[in-house]
C-alpha cells in the first residue's frame, strides 16, 4: 500500500503485512459485521490509500491501513475520528503477516465501537472486563477493547467453521479462541481442586454472560465449548492451552514494580472530578502549585545561603512542562514558566475526546471524564492535570536559561514568574528540557536563514567572498551592529552605504540571497509594528492573550495552518463585531479532521453557510507585511505577495502564523555560545527506546576540553535545528511525526496527546536505565524535595519509588485512571504465544502544540 506524504514501505516484511492485511479486510468485515456494510473499495486520493466503506445507513467511513514502529508487545494501534469518520489502523512493523487478519478484526471491532458509542453520546467505560483474574469491575461492562475483543472471537469463529480452509488452518484458529478465551478472565485457572478456583469461575461466568450477546451463533457455541476448566477439555484442547501457558511462563512474568501516580483529575477523596466542579478543581490544583513554587523557591535560597560564594545547589532539572511533564521525574526540580494552555484564550483545544483517546496510556488525564466523545477536551481539563503533575517534585514557576560557570560547571538561572530575584542552582547530570514551539517566522522571511542573527552571518560570509575593500569594510560594520530592535534596518543601511546589496542579493549562494530577503522582511515587520503600535502581532501573542482585541474590528491572519485559525477563533470570540482575513497557500489536511477547522468555517464562514465573519483567501504565496495610510490618515495592514505586491487583503490589525522557526530551545542558547566562541562543538543525536519509540533528542556542547549535555523533549523535539542535524535525521523525523499522529486523527506530532506518549515512554526509558544502574528504586524521597505529600499528589517522600514505578510500569499496565477502582491484572501483562505482539488489557484502550 502507497503511504502518505512520500513515506515508503521500509522492508519487504512491511509489504507483505499489509498486503495480508488488505486481503484480509473484506473477509473481517464481513465476519464482524455483516449486516453493516453495504461496500468496501480500495481508493487512491491525493497520496493516499484508504479503504471506503459505505454503510446500510447511508454513511461514508474511510479506513486506512498503515505500520509502523509500536511499544511491545501491542500488536496494533487505531486512531478514531469520530468527528470526520476516518480512521488509522496501524499495525506493529514486527507483526506476524499470518496473523494480520485476527489484529484487523479486533482493531476494527474497537474502532466501530467508538463510532456506535460516540453516535449515541454514550459512556466511554474505563475498566476492560475481559481480563484475567477474579477482580471484576464495580460495573461489569464492556470497554471498546473488550468489544474489539468480541468481534476477534467472532472472527476466530468464522474461520474454525470454514470449509474453503484447510484442516490446520481450522485446527490453528480453535487454538487462538482458546487461548483468547484463557487471556479474556472466560476460563478460571485455579485447579478445580483449589479454593481460588469458584471465584475464577464465578468472575468468568459473569464475563461470558456480558460479552455473549455480541457473540454470534458460532462464536457462542465455541464459547460454550472452550470456555471450560481445563481439566474438562478433551485431550488436544486442553493440552493446547497448557502449551500455551508453558510459553507464556516461560517468556517470563511482567516486571514487578512500584504502584506509579494515580491520573490527575481526583479529588482529595480519589473520586472522580465532576464536569461540574472542573474549573473549581482546576482553581484549586493552580493554587497548590503556586503555593509550592513559593515554598520551593524559599529552600533554594535557603540552601544557596549555607553554601560557600562560588557554589550552588544541585538539582537534577526539568525546564518547561505542559504535556511533557508525563517524563518528569520527581528528583527533579521543575522550571516551567506556566505558558501555552495556561494562558491561552481559546476554550478547549482543537481535538474531540475521541481523537485524543490515547491521552489515558500516557497517564496525564482521561478527555472523556471532561467531554462526549465528539466535544472538544476543555482547557481546565489540560491546566488540571498539569498542575496536578507540576507538584511531584520540587518546582519553581519561571524561566530558567543554562550556563557554563567559571569553573566548567553546567549551571541554570532561573527567572522567578512572581518577580523576584533570580536563583542559580548547579545542574546535577543531564538536564531535560521541554519548552515548547520554537518561535514563529517573520512574515517574507526566507526560510532556511529564517532569523537576523542567523541572516548577518551567511551575510558576513558573503562579503568576505566578494573580495572587495569595500565589502571587507562592510562586513566589519555589519558585526559591529548591536543586537535588537532595528538591526535588520541598520544591516540593510550599511550594505546599501557600501554599494554591494545587488550583488549580495544576486549571490549564487542561496543563504546569502536568503539572507537579504529576511533583513528586508524583518525590517518591514518592525517598521509595521512602530507605525501600528499593539496592531501587528505574531500569532503567539494572540495564542498567548497577549494582546487586545479592541484595537481593530477587521484582523488580517496571514496563514491558513492551525495557529491561524486557532487565532481565528480567538479573535472573533473575543469580539463579537469582528471580522477575520484568513489568507495563505491550502489548509493542510490535518485541519480538516480536527474538531475546530471546518466547524468554525461552518460558524462563520460564508462559503461553508457562515455568517460571513471569516474570509478565507486560499492560493496565495505570502511575502512581507504592508503598510497602507487610510483616508482618514490611520495605519492599515496588507498581505503581499513575495513581490511586494498587494494581494488586495487589508485590515485595521495584522497577525503572523506562517509557520515556526527550527532551533534549538532558547534555554540553551548561551552553553551553544560558549561552545562555538571558543571553536568548539555541537552535536545532535535522536533518541529511541528498546521500542524505537522517538523519546527527542541529545545535545551534546564541546569546548576547552570540557563537555555538557541535555535532552530534549516534547514539542520542541519535533522541529529540528538545520545547523545540528542534517537531511537523513530530518527526513526520518517527518516519517516518523506522521506515523505518531496520522492527519486522518486530527492530531499532530507537537500535540498534547503526542507529547504526553512521548513523555511517558521517556519515562519509562529513563526509570529502565536509572534501575539498570543502581537498581530497584528506595522508598525514600528526592534529595532536595519540597513541600509534603497531600491529596492531589506535592512532593514528598515516596514519590519517588512511585515515579520510578510510573516510569518502568508494563506497557500493558498503564496507570490507574479516574473512576478505575483496580489495576490490570498480573497475569495480563505478557502475550499469549499466539499473539506476541498483542498487549495486555488496557482501560478503554484506546492541538495546539504541547510543551
Amino acid at each position: 500500500m502507497a503511504l502518505i506524504r512520500g513515506d515508503a514501505v521500509e522492508s519487504g516484511a512491511e509489504r507483505r503485512l499489509l498486503a495480508e492485511a488488505e486481503a484480509a479486510l473484506p473477509a473481517v468485515l464481513r465476519d464482524i459485521r455483516p449486516g453493516l456494510l453495504t461496500g468496501v473499495s480500495a481508493v487512491e486520493q491525493d497520496g493516499r490509500r484508504f479503504f471506503e466503506l459505505g454503510t446500510t445507513a447511508g454513511d461514508r467511513i474511510e479506513l486506512r491501513l498503515d505500520t509502523a514502529a509500536l511499544p511491545q508487545p501491542q500488536p496494533a494501534r487505531t486512531f478514531t475520528n469520530t468527528t470526520t469518520d476516518r480512521y488509522v489502523v496501524q499495525l506493529a512493523d514486527t507483526l506476524r503477516p499470518e496473523l494480520a487478519g485476527q489484529v484487523l478484526s479486533r482493531e476494527v471491532g474497537e474502532l466501530l465501537a467508538v463510532r456506535d458509542r460516540a453516535t449515541v453520546g454514550a459512556q466511554v467505560p474505563l475498566d476492560s472486563l475481559l481480563a484475567p483474574g477474579a477482580t471484576l469491575p464495580a460495573r461489569p461492562e464492556l470497554s471498546d477493547a473488550d468489544r474489539g475483543r468480541a468481534e476477534e472471537f467472532n472472527y476466530l469463529a468464522a474461520r474454525m467453521n470454514d470449509a474453503d480452509l484447510g484442516a490446520a488452518e481450522r485446527l490453528d484458529a480453535r487454538h487462538r479462541f482458546s487461548e483468547l478465551v484463557d487471556e479474556s478472565g472466560l476460563r478460571p485457572r485455579a485447579p478445580v481442586t483449589d479454593a481460588q478456583h469458584a471465584i475464577e469461575q464465578y468472575a468468568a461466568d459473569i464475563r461470558q454472560d456480558v460479552v455473549r450477546p455480541l457473540l454470534r451463533a458460532g462464536a457462542r457455541e465455541a464459547m460454550a465449548e472452550l470456555a471450560q476448566p481445563v481439566e474438562r477439555l478433551d485431550a488436544a484442547d486442553a493440552h493446547a492451552v497448557v502449551e500455551a501457558r508453558a510459553v507464556r511462563a516461560a517468556e517470563g512474568a511482567a516486571p514487578v514494580v512500584p504502584p506509579g501516580f494515580t491520573m490527575p483529575g481526583l479529588r482529595p477523596d480519589g473520586s472522580p472530578v465532576p464536569r461540574a466542579e472542573l474549573d473549581r478543581a482546576a482553581a484549586e490544583a493552580a493554587e497548590r502549585r503556586t503555593s509550592l513554587s513559593g515554598r520551593t523557591l524559599e529552600e533554594l535560597r535557603a540552601r544557596q545561603a549555607a553554601l560557600p560564594e562560588g557554589r550552588h545547589p544541585r538539582y537534577e532539572l526539568m525546564i518547561g512542562g505542559g504535556a511533557a511533564l508525563a517524563a518528569r521525574s520527581p528528583e527533579m526540580l521543575l522550571v516551567d514558566a506556566r505558558g501555552r494552555w495556561h494562558v491561552d484564550p481559546i476554550e478547549a483545544i482543537v481535538q474531540s475526546a475521541d481523537q485524543v483517546r490515547h491521552l489515558r496510556q500516557s497517564g496525564m488525564g482521561d478527555p472523556y471524564q471532561f467531554a462526549d466523545p465528539r466535544q472538544r477536551v476543555p482547557l481546565p481539563a489540560l491546566q488540571l492535570w498539569e498542575d496536578t503533575a507540576a507538584v511531584r517534585g520540587p518546582l519553581v514557576d519561571g524561566r530558567a536559561e543554562l550556563r557554563v560557570g567559571a569553573e566548567g560547571r553546567l549551571l541554570a538561572e532561573i527567572r522567578p514568574a512572581d518577580g523576584s530575584d533570580p536563583v542559580t542552582v548547579e545542574v546535577k547530570g543531564t538536564p531535560l528540557i521541554a519548552t515548547g514551539i520554537p518561535p514563529e517566522i517573520v512574515p517574507g522571511a526566507d526560510r532556511q536563514v529564517p532569523t537576523v542573527p542567523e541572516a548577518t552571518e551567511h551575510l558576513a560570509e558573503g562579503l568576505a567572498a566578494l573580495g572587495a575593500p569595500e565589502a571587507a569594510a562592510a562586513r566589519d560594520r555589519l558585526l559591529a551592529l548591536s543586537e535588537g530592535q532595528d538591526r535588520a534596518a541598520a544591516s540593510l543601511s550599511v550594505l546599501a552605504d557600501a554599494g554591494v546589496s545587488d550583488r549580495l542579493a544576486a549571490s549564487a549562494d542561496p543563504r546569502v540571497a536568503g539572507a537579504m530577503e529576511t533583513l528586508r522582511a524583518t525590517a518591514a515587520w518592525e517598521e509595521a509594528r512602530a507605525a501600528a503600535p499593539g496592531r501587528v502581532l505574531m500569532g503567539d501573542e494572540v495564542g498567548d492573550g497577549d494582546y487586545d482585541p479592541s484595537v481593530a474590528r477587521d484582523w488580517v491572519v496571514a496563514g491558513v495552518g492551525g495557529a491561524a485559525i486557532a487565532n481565528a477563533e480567538i479573535i472573533l470570540q473575543a469580539r463579537p463585531d469582528s471580522r477575520v482575513f484568513m489568507v495563505g497557500k491550502d489548509a493542510p489536511f490535518v485541519l480538516h479532521n480536527d474538531a475546530q477547522y471546518t466547524a468554525l468555517r461552518v460558524k462563520h464562514d460564508a462559503e461553508y453557510g457562515g455568517d460571513g465573519r471569516l474570509v478565507t483567501f486560499s492560493g496565495r504565496y505570502l511575502g512581507a507585511v504592508g503598510t497602507v495610510t487610510a483616508a482618514d490618515g490611520r495605519v492599515r495592514l496588507a498581505a503581499l505577495d513575495s513581490a511586494g505586491r498587494s494581494l488586495g487583503v487589508e485590515g485595521d490589525a495584522y497577525v503572523a502564523c506562517l509557520g515556526r522557526v527550527s532551533r534549538l530551545p532558547h534555554a540553551v542558547d548561551s552553553v551553544e555560545s560558549w561552545a562555538r566562541s571558543a571553536g568548539g562543538e555541537v552535536r545532535g543525536e535522536l533518541r529511541f527506546d528498546k521500542d524505537r519509540q522517538y523519546l527527542g533528542y541529545r545535545l551534546e556542547f564541546e569546548a576547552h576540553g570540557q563537555r555538557h549535555a541535555c535532552e530534549v523533549t516534547g514539542a520542541a523535539s519535533r522541529m529540528l535545528p538545520t545547523h545540528v542535524f542534517g537531511r537523513e535525521d530530518m527526513a526520518r523525523l517527518t516519517v516518523l511525526n506522521d506515523k505518531t499522529t496520522p492527519p486522518e486523527s486530527g492530531n499532530v506530532a507537537a500535540g498534547f496527546m503526542a507529547t504526553a506518549l512521548q513523555g511517558s515512554h521517556l519515562a519509562r526509558h529513563t526509570a529502565a536505565e536509572r534501575e539498570h544502574r543502581q537498581g530497584p528504586p528506595s522508598s525514600g524521597g528526592p534529595a532536595g524535595a519540597v513541600g509534603a505529600v497531600g491529596p492531589a499528589g506535592a512532593a514528598g517522600p515516596g514519590d519517588a519509588q512511585r515515579a520510578a514505578g510510573a516510569a518502568a510500569r508494563s506497557r500493558s499496565a498503564p496507570r490507574t485512571a479516574p473512576g478505575q477502582n483496580r489495576t490490570t491484572p498480573p497475569g495480563s501483562a505478557v502475550p499469549p504465544p499466539h499473539l506476541r505482539n498483542r498487549p495486555g488489557p488496557e482501560p478503554g484502550r484506546g492541538r495546539g502544540p504541547g510543551a
